[in-house]
């Protein structure tokens, strides 16, 4: 017994338009994130399950803040830069 394979054949591969968009943005509002598996075939989308995740992840999200760094963002950075340099040891996962 395996894992079903991500991607069946006839899947839509590419640019997504922005039906396909609507839809998935419709079927999380109603249904909620999870089960990417199934979520293709449950709001009659040609897409893998990753694709879907993916792009909710990336770019349908009402909470991703796109555009350039505030002037407070910005100065953070700097600071933070100062102090721990592009070392990403000194980041602990505490």
């Amino acid at each position: 017994m395996g894992r079903r394979p991500c991607c069946a054949k006839g899947v839509i591969r590419g640019a997504w338009s922005a039906w396909e968009d609507k839809i998935l943005k419709n079927y999380i509002k109603i249904h909620g994130e999870g089960k990417w598996t199934d979520l293709p075939q449950r709001a009659g989308l040609r897409r893998c399950g990753k694709s879907c995740r993916l792009r909710w992840l990336n770019y349908l999200r009402p909470d991703i803040k796109r555009g350039n760094f505030s002037e407070d963002e910005e100065d953070l950075i700097i600071k933070l830069h100062k102090l721990l340099g592009n070392r990403l040891e000194n980041i602990s996962s505490d």
